[in-house]
């Protein structure tokens, strides 16, 4: 009887994406169509939408936001 191997786990996709897109900036940079300024902007404006879809809601509803904590007592 073949036996299975365990699984890895999840290929790392953000790390490959990751790697491509700055292969490209490099590549981009070194061929002389985009200039370091213009790559940074871009790389920020990336950023940017990347923070926020990573941090959005996963079942469509609003994230809960924590217990608030009791008031201090009073002196």
């Amino acid at each position: 009887m073949p036996s299975r191997r365990a699984p890895r786990g999840s290929f790392p996709v953000d790390l490959a994406v990751f790697l491509a897109v700055l292969a490209t900036g490099v590549v981009l940079v070194l061929v002389g169509r985009v200039s370091p300024e213009a790559l940074a902007g871009y790389a920020s404006a990336l950023a940017g939408l990347y923070a926020a879809w990573h941090h959005r809601p996963r079942s469509g509803r609003a994230e809960q936001s924590p217990p608030e904590a009791p008031p201090a007592p009073e002196r």
